[in-house]
C-alpha cells in the first residue's frame, strides 16, 4: 500500500523542489549523476509503508555511511561511456568489423576525430565498468551478503564481467592507440556481447551515486537512523528533533503513545509554532522513506500516511473564502481518518479565516471529534487557549505543550523550546508599539 500524503502538506513541509535551495529534497540532493538524480526523487515521491522495505533501505543507508572508500565520479568520463553505451547496440562481429574500417578509411583522409572519439569513449567505458567491478568486489564481505542481495549492488553482475578486466588490461598496453582487431574486439563487446551488462553498470552507479550522496549529508549533518516499530504498537517518539533545513536549528522532545494522541500546541506569533510542527512532518516522512532524520533519537510505529494544513490559502477563481477552504481542508483530512487510515496529522491555527468566537467553537469541535480517532496521531496549534482549557477539563490525556516568550524589557525573545502548559502570552500590541505603528499614524493625521 502506498503512503498517503498530498500537494498541499508536500508544499506545507517544503519536502520537494530541486532548484529550491530550502527544500528538504535539495537538502539531501549531493548526487554527482542525473540518474543518482533521478533515482532519489523517486525515493521522495514514493515513501514506504511495509517495515521491512523501510528497514532495509535504512540499513543500507547506514552501511554506505560507514563506508570509508568513496565511489568517485569522473563527470567527463561518466559522460563519454553513458553517449556510447546508450548509442547503437546488439552489434554483430560483422558490423563491429565495418566500424573499425570505416574508421581507418577516415584516418587515411585524414579524419581522426571520429575514430579518436571511439578510442576515448573505450577507455572510459573500460575504466568505469573495471573500477565498478572493483569496488563491488571490495564492498562484498560475508556480513553483507543478504543486506546486498536482491539490490543492483548484489554478486550477479560480478559474476557477468569475469572477462572484463582482460580486455581493460589489453587495452591500457596500447596508449597510442587501439591496434585494428582489439578495436573491432572493443566494439562488438562493448556494443554487442556486453551491452545490456554495460547498461545496468550504468544503473549501479547512479545507485550508488544516490547512496553515497543520501549517507554524506546524514554523516556531514549528523542525523540519525529512526527506529521504526509495527503499526499496532502506536509510537511516536523523537528527542530533540529540529528543521533539517535551518541553520542552528533548536530542538525538541515529542512523545505519542497508546491512548495519548493529541499535542496542543499554544505560544505568541514568532515563537516558533510553525518551524516546531514542520519539524515533525518532516522527521515523520523521512523516517518512512527509509532515510535518516534531524534528531537525536525517533522511533516510529509505521503509518498509512500524513497530512498538514499550515499555508491553506483561498481560491479566488473557485469563488472560496479563506475560511471556506480551511473547512475543505479539514473535510478532506476527515475523510482520510473516517477510513480507518493510521496518519499523522498537523493543524497549525485552525480557522484563522473567521472570528474569534467562530473559530473557537469550530476548533474545539473539530479537534475533539478528530481525537477520539485513537489509530491517528494529532499535533494542533491555536493562538485561542481557551480551547486548551476547555480540552483540559475534558480530556486529561491531551498534551499540552507551549513555546514561551521571555520579555527583554519591552522587546519579546523567544527559546523555541517547548515547555509543559498553556500560553497566554499575547504581544500583537507589543509588536504595534515596538515598530511605533500608531505614533507614526498620529503624527501624520489630517482633520477635515
Amino acid at each position: 500500500m502506498s503512503f498517503i500524503t498530498d500537494t498541499q502538506t508536500l508544499k506545507d513541509l517544503h519536502i520537494l523542489g530541486k532548484y529550491s535551495r530550502n527544500s528538504v529534497f535539495s537538502l539531501f540532493n549531493q548526487t554527482s549523476t542525473y540518474g543518482g538524480e533521478r533515482l532519489l526523487e523517486s525515493m521522495f515521491k514514493t515513501p514506504l509503508t511495509d517495515r521491512s522495505a523501510i528497514q532495509h533501505r535504512s540499513a543500507l543507508i547506514a552501511f554506505f555511511r560507514q563506508q570509508e572508500a568513496i565511489f568517485r565520479i569522473d563527470p567527463a568520463g561518466l559522460e563519454l561511456a553513458q553517449n556510447f553505451v546508450s548509442g547503437v547496440t546488439n552489434r554483430s562481429y560483422a558490423k563491429s568489423i565495418y566500424t573499425i574500417a570505416r574508421f581507418a578509411f577516415l584516418r587515411k583522409m585524414g579524419l581522426r576525430k571520429e575514430s579518436q572519439h571511439f578510442e576515448d569513449s573505450v577507455r572510459a567505458v573500460l575504466r568505469l565498468a573495471t573500477d565498478l567491478r572493483q569496488y563491488l568486489v571490495d564492498l562484498h564481505t560475508s556480513d553483507t551478503q543478504d543486506l546486498m542481495e536482491g539490490t543492483p549492488l548484489g554478486q550477479a553482475w560480478i559474476r557477468q564481467t569475469t572477462e572484463l578486466p582482460q580486455l581493460q588490461e589489453e587495452v591500457e598496453w596500447h596508449q597510442q592507440g587501439l591496434p585494428a582487431r582489439l578495436a573491432v574486439k572493443c566494439d562488438y563487446y562493448l556494443r554487442g556481447k556486453w551491452a545490456d551488462h554495460l547498461q545496468n553498470a550504468l544503473e549501479i552507479v547512479y545507485y550508488i551515486d544516490c547512496y553515497q550522496s543520501i549517507a554524506q549529508v546524514a554523516n556531514d549533518r549528523g542525523f540519525v537512523a529512526a527506529v521504526s516499530h509495527p503499526a499496532e504498537e502506536q509510537v511516536l517518539h523523537l528527542r530533540n528533533v529540529y528543521h533539517p533545513t535551518i541553520p542552528h536549528a533548536i530542538g525538541n522532545d515529542l512523545q505519542y503513545d497508546k491512548g495519548k494522541n493529541l499535542i496542543f500546541l499554544t505560544g505568541a506569533n514568532m515563537a516558533g509554532k510553525s518551524t516546531y510542527m514542520k519539524s515533525l512532518g518532516i522527521a515523520v516522512y523521512l523516517a518512512h522513506l527509509g532515510f535518516p532524520v534531524a534528531a537525536e533519537e525517533m522511533h516510529f510505529s509505521i503509518k498509512d500516511g500524513l497530512y498538514s494544513s499550515i499555508n491553506v490559502e483561498d481560491n479566488l477563481n473557485l469563488g472560496h473564502s479563506h475560511y471556506y477552504a480551511e473547512v475543505l481542508r479539514v473535510k478532506e483530512i476527515a475523510k482520510a481518518v473516517h477510513q480507518g487510515k493510521r496518519l499523522v496529522v498537523i493543524f497549525d491555527e485552525l480557522f484563522k479565516g473567521t472570528n474569534v468566537k467562530d473559530a473557537f467553537e469550530a476548533t474545539l469541535a473539530v479537534t475533539r471529534a478528530f481525537q477520539q480517532h485513537l489509530s491517528c496521531q494529532y499535533l494542533i496549534s491555536t493562538h485561542i487557549v481557551e480551547v486548551g482549557e476547555q480540552l483540559g477539563r475534558e480530556t486529561p490525556e491531551t498534551q499540552f505543550l507551549y513555546l514561551p516568550t521571555v520579555m527583554n524589557g519591552p522587546t519579546p525573545t523567544y527559546t523555541y523550546k517547548a515547555e509543559k502548559g498553556i500560553s497566554s502570552d499575547k504581544h500583537g500590541m507589543v509588536l504595534i508599539h515596538k515598530e511605533h505603528v500608531l505614533e507614526l499614524l498620529e503624527k501624520s493625521k489630517t482633520t477635515i
